[in-house]
């Protein structure tokens, strides 16, 4: 089993072997004359392909305290088994093995890719299991039940359409949604038990609030120690603080320790004049696809509009191409009264390793 020393001052570059071998030794070399110690380099689960990547420096003391903080959030000890079905060089999945650690617990991992038939019996002796919303989608299309043993499937790391997190419960799986960042470690808030209504504590090392605008502002004892990136030049960054906060990307609202996301900041918009949230929007898409059984196969974009302010571009899977009156027809009618400006056809859906839709 994969184990980090989370004693020592030594330093962890955590980097996906599919990094370029140069930007990794590029990486690696300028990380080295930061002077930092005791830290794991971990890159973002959004970094693109284009040459340009960024991640974060996370101390030990912040991994082991968001560590702490999620097995106390859900009752896990030492009698827990997790199943790792994310990499460990995404905070998703080494936060699982630092949790499994601090709290005595076991790992089962697997070096199979992922098959939803060979995963549900993996997960046999687990009690606890993490994944995203595409894998989601597997278990559902198959109709697979879940082992008794498991506690929690936890969902995460994108948006988990209604349609998808209802057929999951109806399944039987004990699934729980969570809301999370590299910045803080992993998670910031999660469900304690299935809900069809969405219950996101906020976890007990975090303090949170919203400024005038909504956007999240974070206190807490996981905050990341800095950012880098390199696109053709490397740069770092502490994060900035105001009265000990960390100002987020993220739009949420708060009510009693209750957190729901609404959208990323760059990801509000305004169409003649009325605000749109794109989770709100990709909720419609994700279930419509769902529902026409081509869910992955769409996703949704903004476009500045010098009319309307911004519009809607769909991306389709070029396999859908017959489809293409239907589609523009049903979409325009969902989307309303935002403006859909175009259905655009491509050689399938660019994603991350976690399933997210990559930034043109």
């Amino acid at each position: 089993m994969f184990k980090l020393n989370l004693q020592s001052k030594d330093n962890l570059f955590q980097f996906s072997p599919k990094l370029d071998n140069n930007i990794r030794d590029i990486l690696i070399s300028e990380l080295s004359k930061l002077n930092l110690e005791g830290h794991v380099f971990i890159l973002s689960s959004g970094t693109t392909s284009k040459g340009g990547v960024k991640g974060y420096a996370l101390s030990k003391k912040a991994l082991i305290e968001s560590a702490l903080a999620v097995n106390e959030h859900l009752s896990l000890g030492s009698d827990d088994a997790w199943f790792l079905s994310l990499p460990p060089w995404h905070i998703g999945g080494l936060s699982v093995y630092i949790r499994a650690q601090v709290a005595g617990a076991k790992v089962i991992t697997s070096n199979e890719s992922w098959n939803v038939q060979s995963w549900v019996k993996l997960i046999e002796e687990a009690s606890v299991t993490s994944i995203v919303p595409l894998q989601a989608y597997d278990i559902v299309k198959e109709g697979i039940h879940p082992p008794k043993t498991l506690k929690y499937l936890i969902v995460g790391g994108d948006h988990l359409a209604g349609s998808l997190h209802e057929k999951l419960i109806a399944l039987g799986w004990p699934v729980i949604r969570t809301f999370g960042m590299t910045e803080v470690c992993s998670q910031l808030a999660t469900e304690i038990c299935p809900s069809t209504a969405p219950k996101l504590q906020v976890l007990n090392n975090h303090k949170v609030k919203t400024n005038e605008d909504g956007v999240l502002l974070v206190k807490s004892k996981s905050l990341f120690s800095g950012m880098f990136s390199y696109n053709n030049e490397f740069t770092y960054s502490k994060p900035i603080l105001e009265d000990g906060f960390f100002k987020t990307n993220d739009l949420v609202e708060l009510n009693e320790g209750q957190l729901n996301p609404k959208s990323r900041v760059d990801q509000a918009f305004k169409c003649k004049g009325r605000l749109f949230y794109l989770n709100d929007v990709r909720e419609l898409l994700d279930n419509f696809a769902y529902e026409n059984g081509i869910y992955s196969k769409l996703a949704v974009q903004v476009v500045i509009s010098p009319r309307e302010g911004h519009v809607l571009r769909v991306l389709a899977d070029k396999q859908l191409q017959k489809k293409k009156d239907f589609l523009s027809a049903e979409l325009k009618q969902l989307f309303a009264p935002a403006v859909l400006k175009e259905v655009e056809f491509v050689d399938g859906i660019a994603r991350t390793e976690l399933g997210k839709v990559k930034r043109s």
